[in-house]
């Protein structure tokens, strides 16, 4: 049916329909498909076709199904709403039954639509033709009724098949009595015998002899009577007696002729009687028998004719009928003639309409291509675009801030002036780090801490500044708690606390207490916000085995297994039995209200992939095999039957109640349904099928699984479906080795949906539980088998390794597992049997139990199973090393097991003599065995103390009421709330004061610069005294007089200036003591020391309230309710710097402590001391708030473990009430739950210790960190002060001393002048401390000549580059293509952009000024001379040639390779740069030693090489150095040098040189294949006898395939040649059967003599001509070695030092590595077939060699190999001068 729906919906909708359940349903749910066909039979006009809505939303679905019920109403189709609830949720059964009805509704109407369709259509396209066809009626007869007489036929169906059936018995004996006279009578007849009669020879006797012979017979008649032996015996001697005494005379002789002659006659009268008799008897017989059967024939005939007379009366309607039919038949094949050549031309017409639709859609087409293709272009352009603006967004935004730094640390150091502290520049990588702004938002700082009012209202800018900056400092704050909180820099205990010891035995109390705080508050935390429900395993007892057996042929073979296994109450599990369960059950519930036929047939039909079809036969034969063996019982399966059990064919309900299935019929229901549509069963529904079967199946102690899973798809399901947990997906699995594979499965945790996830989170403590998402998947089942069949397993290789080529990913996920055992097998046979079922019940104790213990006594024997002795069978175990706890207790368990299969493998091996040994040393190493178990188990009773909060620790569950654990969770989570936000808070504060320091000290600085700079009366003094000495007449100047006075005036101006220069000290000094005096840094520091006492008590107060909430929980945890006793906090003392308010007084004055600090701290400043830890005055304050905040804390933690040791005596004093007798109110469940209770009571009694103790040290910790952290940061600040005021008094000093230099200057030039008679200048100025004569003139000061130290430069010729040009263009081929490796193309429009853009470089030109002449047009003509026709190319390569270095021989390359291995030790083909230096390369020597600028080139190019290949920091790849330097004018040579690269040695090339070597070579490897050959069919002849014997003997056996080594040549000693056949036997393992009889063994020990002696004498065989025959070939052996020596002399001989042949790895690699663009990157074989090319000529030399090598001289000499080597040039030396030349030409 679902076929025709396929059809007839493909047909009106004119485009295929998937049929899967979900696609399905998903397209049809809409009704968009069911409109579109009510609107192709014109149920529906466009206009309600439009009211459809094509969206998948729900009201779309339901305003759509709105109007397709109405629709299908007038087609007579109800739909109510659980079908459209069904429909709308896609459905597809649903769907199913919609759309059959409407088939069966719409078929007929669409029967006579076609019909006018055609008809109409025929009509509009054709015009009507002249002559149409007629339609002449033909007359038909009246259809013949036989009502009457098919009625008694009917009413008597039941005798007339019965008379049927009885006539077809008597038929059948009939022609049996028949066959069996017909035998009768050819047995008379062959008795039958011609009547042959003996002619005699008569003799002429007379009548007178006649009458007397007559009467002497009358006389003496003749006598018959029966003799014995002896009378005969008797009567024949007498006889003689007789003639001696009687005259023989010739009537004596006539008489006795005439007596015999009678005798004959009446003998042979009697015999031809009883002839005649026989033939009479036998005609009678015949005839007889003839009537008989004629009688017989006619009787039968006759009730034949009688019973058939109905049937002939119904066959006669049946053909009338028929021809009926047959008339009807002609009349519609005249008609549809008729109209087919109608249609015909129509269709014609047609055709042409849709050829020509189809080129206009064909162009419509191609335009809407063109036009898509633009738009995905701008798509892809804007996509680029804005990816780009992300990038250079991301980039800029990250460029500015690198900008940001520096120029903040810039300023920072100036306004320091020395180095900057590291807490600064930390706090700025934090700001980097988080994308924060390094530079202050917000100025001053101090105004975000300012509150508005209500009245005041700020812009929005404002508001946004502000904004910014409290998310600056957030982030600040959030990274500096965290640092606070991990103790990470600059929180670091051991930069902090001097003398911290990390290992203390403190710390290792306050990490386990800090474990046991985690487990309190994340157990509280699961008690408000619970974990989401995990999925449930399946509800199945424990069983102690669960396998999975893949591979098994046959099922016949499950059976024997069953018996194997019934010992273990093991049961066999098949999916087909497991379906046909479900569907039985859903049968059997169904019975008295609907009838479900499970017809196999009817499922199979409806099946429509083959898998599925294989599927429902094995059901059916499964079904079968139960019917016949009679397992089934109705009564069994679903207990009493209803009473309502009469079958009826209409489906029955009751309406009073509901029918309820159970899980196993609701899923048979489901598969019915599934398997009527013909659906495939999903894994899912397999995996409960399953899981319900094995529930079923009463008293086992385990199950076998059978042929499932197949895939790893269902794997996982079924893993999931037994025990809860899925495997990691496809896409988790790292498959490349079973190492990743491993850690990915270790790695893999279940999604789960959990809402409460972010929440369930403290950020002071880490969660201590294991859930159970966070162990690591481990499989449900105990083993995997996967069973392999072959037909030669001597030809099956032992895989240890399993890959994705020889394996499945299912084999490869359960070998990282552990669990997986495979087996290849020829025949599965008993011994095979009993060893897969040993591995899945998976006995692996000591010693070894045999078959009868593990499977009973003779089952195996006795088992009806075939057993085969020429069989081989060969397993492998699967067994890697993991790191689960399942898979390592069965390799320790196996690892004993493998001692004793060596000693069983040793039994095997020696010889016969040895057997009597072989029982003690088992004993003996059993012994050792159990002697090794006895000491480790002494080992492990040894009892270790396990701490509380330890690893192992089990922690107490005790049940907390769930209103008290929320009321606690919440408690918790406020303190943890208010204790970060407290001490960001206070982090805040502390960092705000801390960025005031800089900012102080630059004003003071500042301040001070302006208070020297105040103007001053020294410009006038020494203007007045300027115009005086200028006024003065000249002519009075030269007098002495004048001179000395004027000498004196310009010494009191001189005091005059000190005076001033020493006032303006004076007041600077005045200001600096009044800055000191404002303590401004004494009133900081309060309140940094104020800032760090509250963090104490921030974390006093913690430490008190996590006390408590400790109490709390486990006293309700014990007691069942929270306890009424509260702790309350203690306050530290804090620095006030006022008097608290007396009684006397509203407000006193300063505080006195404060007022001693203060006096103190300024004192140290006036005096100019540097503040440290000992004279620093807060340091006693904080002293003393540590050492109270660890008092309280000490008598809190004391209060407690009193409190503690109090309720662990009380219940150490509970004993658990005991049973009595007459006690009923005292039950074993009470006694055990008290006994728990008090367990797990003393366990929180332990946890509660360790926690209040590891809390006391957290804070004691805590406490000297802030008290470290405190001094710390108070000495950085009194630092910078001290400095900042060191600094303004060096100031002060300098600027003094520099004003009385500038005096000096001034009066010394006053003093000159006066004594020159000079006029003094009218431009002297004496401002500050400088003093100047003229400001018009530039002075400098006299600058010292540098020195030309003569730096050699480097020097080129006009077409070669520098070394440094190379450089900064390895530098930009390294950002485009960092591997080397560039698309030809790409490189092409590199260079052109190097020859545009390279000149405005600031660093000069990239190419020689030579260059300059090449069009870079011309580009691409060079690259193609250098790198020749390819897509990608090296861009080192170019770099080389431009180098213009000669390329090295192959000589000084194997040399060079040689020195660079010597230096590489560990073979990492890496060479440091110094040594490569130190290494002398090739081209030295072209250097010029001494010219300087050769040396320089020199060296830079050995640094420019080693850069160019340089891998990692330091170190150069010298073996892609020297590949790339496999160069020469023949590419070939040049190929060659690369392979004698990789082997080491130099490679015979050339054809011409090595053919002599090479044929000899291929004409030896051709003659030793023959030996082998010969030797091969030897060996197999042998080990086929050998193991048929040791088959025989064993039970079982392992036979692993013999390693081949390769036979000597023939000319070689006997002893090369039995090496050559003898093979190692790598392992073999073998047991005999304890239940064979000591005959059956003496037996076998004497055949294992036999064959061992067998061994010993085929050994020294290789050949054939024959045993005897071996002493002669062994005796002529040296006169063979003698004529080859002598042939070997004259044929040329191989050299040593040259290699003719190398692996085809070795060429590969050089291909790979040398041109990946043609053999890696590029894998498409018609753009690059030179892989297939490669591979082909290697196939074809490989036959060469013995081990496929490739002789090099032919493979370089083939034609595809010189045309790839020509073709691209990567082994062809260009000189790029020459090159560039041609191109410049």
């Amino acid at each position: 049916m679902a076929e025709i729906l396929k059809e007839w919906l493909t047909e009106r909708l004119q485009r295929p329909i998937k049929w899967e359940a979900e696609e399905f349903g998903d397209m049809m749910k809409n009704g968009n498909i069911i409109a579109n066909i009510l609107l192709s039979y014109n149920i529906i006009n466009d206009e309600k076709y439009y009211l459809i809505r094509s969206g998948y939303a729900l009201e779309d679905l339901k305003n759509n199904w709105k109007y397709l019920t109405a629709w299908l109403k007038d087609l007579r189709v109800h739909l109510n709403e659980i079908d459209l609830s069904n429909i709308m949720e896609g459905r597809g059964s649903t769907l199913l039954r919609l759309f059959y009805q409407l088939f069966l509704h719409l078929d007929k109407k669409d029967r006579i639509d076609f019909i006018k369709s055609e008809i109409k259509m025929v009509s509009n396209l054709i015009e009507k033709m002249g002559n149409r066809f007629k339609v002449n009626r033909v007359e038909e007869d009246k259809e013949y009724f036989v009502d009457d007489l098919s009625k008694p036929l009917l009413d008597e169906k039941q005798f007339i098949e019965w008379q049927r059936k009885k006539t077809e018995q008597v038929k059948e004996l009939y022609d049996f009595m028949r066959h069996k006279y017909s035998k009768i009578l050819n047995k008379i007849e062959e008795s039958k015998t011609p009547l042959q009669r003996l002619p005699q020879k008569t003799q002429n006797i007379t009548n007178k002899e006649k009458i007397e012979m007559e009467k002497f017979a009358l006389k003496y008649p003749c006598k018959f009577e029966n003799y014995t032996y002896e009378q005969l015996l008797a009567l024949d001697e007498k006889a003689v007696e007789r003639k001696k005494s009687l005259i023989d005379s010739e009537w004596a002789k006539n008489y006795m002729d005439n007596l015999y002659t009678r005798m004959y006659k009446r003998s042979d009268s009697e015999e031809f009687q009883k002839q005649i008799c026989n033939v009479i008897s036998g005609s009678l017989w015949d005839f007889s028998v003839a009537e008989e059967e004629t009688k017989f024939d006619i009787e039968l005939a006759k009730k034949v004719m009688k019973l058939s007379q109905f049937e002939k009366q119904m066959c006669t309607q049946i053909m009338e009928t028929k021809q009926q039919a047959r008339n009807l038949v002609q009349n519609r094949i005249r008609a549809e003639r008729e109209f087919a050549d109608q249609r015909e031309q129509q269709f014609n017409q047609y055709l042409d309409n849709v050829k020509e639709q189809i080129h206009l859609e064909v162009v419509e087409i191609d335009f809407e291509k063109q036009r898509q293709n633009m738009l995905h272009k701008k798509l892809y352009a804007e996509k680029i675009k804005r990816k780009r603006q992300r990038y250079y967004e991301i980039c800029y935004e990250t460029l500015l801030s690198i900008i940001d730094y520096g120029i903040k640390y810039a300023y920072f150091k100036k306004l320091i002036g020395g180095d900057i502290p590291d807490r600064f520049i930390h706090e700025w990588k934090t700001l980097y780090y988080k994308q924060q702004p390094i530079f202050d938002i917000l100025d001053p700082m101090e105004n975000i801490l300012k509150e508005q009012g209500i009245e005041e209202e700020s812009s929005i800018q404002e508001e946004e500044v502000i904004r910014l900056e409290l998310n600056r400092q957030d982030a600040l704050n959030e990274n500096e708690f965290k640092e606070y909180h991990n103790y990470s820099y600059p929180w670091a205990l051991d930069l902090l606390i001097p003398n911290y010891d990390p290992e203390a035995e403190e710390r290792k109390y306050e990490y386990l207490g800090t474990k046991i705080l985690g487990h309190v508050v994340y157990t509280l935390l699961d008690i408000k916000y619970p974990y989401p429900p995990p999925r449930p395993p399946a509800n199945l007892p424990h069983f102690s085995v669960k396998a999975l057996l893949c591979g098994l042929p046959d099922r016949s073979i499950t059976i024997a297994m069953q018996t194997l296994l019934n010992l273990r109450r093991i049961h066999i599990v098949r999916v087909e039995s497991a379906i046909n369960f479900c569907l039985k059950k859903f049968k059997t519930e169904m019975i008295g209200c609907t009838d479900i036929e499970l017809s196999f047939d009817k499922f199979i039909l409806a099946a429509q992939e083959e898998e599925n079809k294989e599927l429902l036969q094995m059901m059916k034969v499964d079904d079968e095999v139960i019917n016949k063996t009679g397992d089934v019982n109705i009564n069994i399966v679903s207990g009493t039957l209803p009473l309502n059990t009469k079958q009826t064919q209409t489906p029955k309900t009751i309406p009073e109640k509901e029918i309820v299935l159970s899980a196993a019929a609701d899923l048979g229901k489901y598969t019915y349904e599934i398997l009527n549509f013909g659906e495939s069963l999903t894994d899912h529904l397999l995996a409960a099928m399953i899981v319900e079967y094995i529930k079923d199946q009463g008293n086992i102690t385990g199950f076998v699984l059978v042929n499932y899973p197949k895939t790893y798809r269902q794997a996982q399901i079924l893993e999931e479906t037994f025990s809860g947990r899925a495997p990691p997906d496809v896409g988790e699995l790292n498959d490349r080795d079973d190492i990743y594979l491993e850690e990915s499965i270790i790695k893999h945790r279940t999604k789960e949906i959990d809402p409460y996830k972010a929440v369930r989170v403290s950020k002071l403590v880490s969660d201590p539980h294991k859930r159970k998402n966070d162990i690591p998947f481990d499989s449900y089942f105990t083993c995997y088998i996967k069973l392999k069949e072959t037909e030669d397993i001597l030809q099956e290789f032992v895989i240890w390794n399993l890959t994705e080529e020889n394996s499945e990913l299912i084999d490869r996920f359960y070998a990282a597992l552990g669990i997986n055992y495979s087996m290849y097998y020829e025949v599965i046979e008993k011994v095979l049997l009993a060893q897969i079922c040993k591995y899945i019940i998976g006995d692996y104790t000591m010693p070894l139990k045999s078959c009868d213990e593990i499977f009973g006594e003779n089952v195996l024997s006795s088992l009806d199973f075939p057993s085969s002795d020429d069989k081989r069978t060969k397993s492998k175990i699967v067994k890697p090393e993991v790191s689960n706890r399942k898979s390592k207790e069965k390799i320790r368990q196996v690892s004993k097991i493998s001692k004793i299969s060596l000693n069983n493998e040793l039994e095997v091996v020696k010889a016969p003599n040895s057997n009597e040994e072989r029982p003690e040393t088992i004993n003996v190493f059993l012994e050792n065995v159990s002697d090794d178990n006895q000491s480790r188990s002494m080992t492990s009773v040894k009892e270790i103390k396990i701490l509380a909060g330890e690893e192992d620790w089990n922690y107490g569950d005790l049940p907390i009421p769930e209103i008290i654990g929320i009321a606690l969770a919440t408690c918790w989570e406020e303190i943890e709330k208010t204790y970060i936000c407290d001490m960001q808070q206070l982090f805040l504060a502390k960092r705000l004061q801390m960025n005031c320091l800089i900012p102080y000290t630059r004003f003071i600085k500042d301040k001070m610069e302006q208070i020297l700079t105040l103007p001053s009366l020294k410009q006038d003094l020494v203007s007045c005294f300027q115009k005086d000495y200028n006024e003065f007449e000249y002519d009075w100047r030269e007098i002495n007089l004048a001179k000395n006075e004027w000498h004196c005036r310009v010494k009191e101006l001189q005091n005059k200036l000190y005076h001033i220069c020493d006032e303006g000290k004076l007041h600077a000094q005045q200001q600096r003591y009044a800055l000191i005096c404002e303590n401004w840094a004494m009133e900081e520091l309060t309140s940094m020391a104020n800032t760090y006492i509250s963090c104490m008590q921030t974390e006093l107060n913690r430490s008190i309230l996590t006390f408590q909430a400790l109490h709390d929980f486990y006293f309700a945890m014990i007691k069942r309710m929270p306890p009424n006793d509260r702790l309350s906090s203690k306050d530290l003392t804090k620095i006030l710097k006022e008097s608290e308010e007396t009684s006397g007084s509203r407000k006193g004055g300063e505080d006195k402590v404060y007022r001693q600090l203060k006096a103190a701290f300024q004192e140290l400043q006036l005096k100019n001391i540097k503040i440290d830890y000992s004279n620093n005055p807060f340091n006693l304050i904080i002293e003393n708030n540590v050492k109270f905040a660890l008092k309280v804390i000490k008598d809190t933690n004391d209060s407690y473990r009193s409190l503690i040791s109090r309720e662990y005596s009380e219940i150490a004093k509970i004993t658990p009430p005991v049973k009595r007798k007459d006690d009923n109110n005292t039950s074993e469940e009470t006694i055990k739950f008290e006994e728990i209770f008090i367990q797990k009571a003393l366990k929180c009694m332990e946890e509660w210790t360790m926690a209040i103790n590891g809390e006391m040290f957290r804070a004691s910790l805590r406490m000297f960190a802030l008290q470290y952290k405190c001094y710390q940061d108070m000495k950085l600040f009194n630092d910078n002060i001290y400095n900042t005021f060191t600094e303004v008094q060096n100031d002060i000093n300098t600027h003094y001393m520099n004003e009385i230099k500038a005096v000096d200057r001034l009066c010394k030039y006053l003093q000159m002048a006066v004594e020159g008679g000079r006029k003094i200048t009218e431009t002297l100025i004496l401002e500050h401390d400088g003093f100047i004569i003229d400001p018009n003139l530039l002075q400098f000061s006299t600058s010292e000549l540098s020195t030309d130290k003569g730096e050699t430069v480097e020097v080129v010729k006009d077409l070669d580059f520098k070394v440094g040009q190379l450089a900064r263009l390895r530098t930009q081929f390294k950002i485009v293509a960092p591997t080397g490796i560039i698309l030809q193309q790409a490189f092409i429009y590199l260079l052109q952009d190097f020859f545009f853009f390279g000149k405005e470089s600031c660093e000069g030109p990239l190419f020689p000024e030579a260059w300059n002449r090449l069009d870079p047009e011309q580009v691409p003509k060079l690259v193609y001379l250098l790198f020749g026709d390819t897509c990608y190319i090296d861009w080192r390569d170019f770099l080389i040639y431009c180098l213009n270095i000669r390329f090295p021989t192959l000589e000084e390359l194997l040399e060079m390779r040689k020195n660079f291995r010597c230096t590489d030790i560990d073979s990492t083909e890496l060479i440091s740069r110094n040594n490569f230096l130190l290494e002398e390369l090739w081209f030295e020597e072209d250097f010029d030693l001494d010219n300087k600028y050769s040396q320089l080139r020199k060296n830079l190019t050995k640094h420019f090489l080693f850069e160019l290949f340089e891998t990692s920091q330091d170190k150069m790849n010298y073996s892609a150095f020297l590949l790339a330097f496999c160069k020469s004018v023949n590419p070939i040579e040049g190929f060659t040098s690369a392979l004698s690269m990789a082997v080491g040695k130099k490679i015979c090339f050339n054809f011409d040189e090595c053919q002599e070597v090479v044929c000899n070579l291929i004409k030896l490897k051709q003659y030793e294949d023959k030996c082998l050959a010969c030797v091969r069919k030897c060996a197999c002849e042998y080990l086929d006898k050998l193991i048929t014997d040791v088959v025989n003997t064993c039970e079982g056996i392992t036979i692993i395939e013999l390693e081949y080594t390769e036979p000597f040549p023939i000319t070689d000693e006997k002893s090369k040649k039995e090496k050559s056949i003898t093979s190692k036997v790598k392992k073999i393992e073998s047991s005999q059967s304890a239940r064979l009889p000591k005959m059956q063994k003496s037996t076998i020990s004497s055949k294992s003599k036999i064959a061992q002696s067998a061994i010993d004498v085929k050994t020294t065989f290789i050949c054939k001509p024959s045993e005897e025959e071996t002493d002669t070939v062994n005796d002529k052996l040296p006169e063979k070695e003698e004529v080859e020596e002598e042939h070997k002399s004259e044929v040329m001989q191989e050299n040593p030092d040259i290699i003719y042949a190398v692996s085809q790895k070795v060429i590969w690699n050089v291909l790979q590595i040398c041109l990946p663009w043609h053999f890696v990157l590029l894998p498409e074989e018609k753009t690059t077939p030179y892989v297939q090319q490669v591979k082909d000529i290697m196939k074809r030399l490989e036959g060469d060699t013995d081990n496929g090598e490739i002789y090099v001289c032919k493979f370089v000499t083939d034609s595809n190999v010189c045309k790839l080597l020509h073709k691209m040039k990567k082994f062809t030396a260009i000189n790029l001068a020459v090159e560039v030349r041609k191109v410049f030409i």
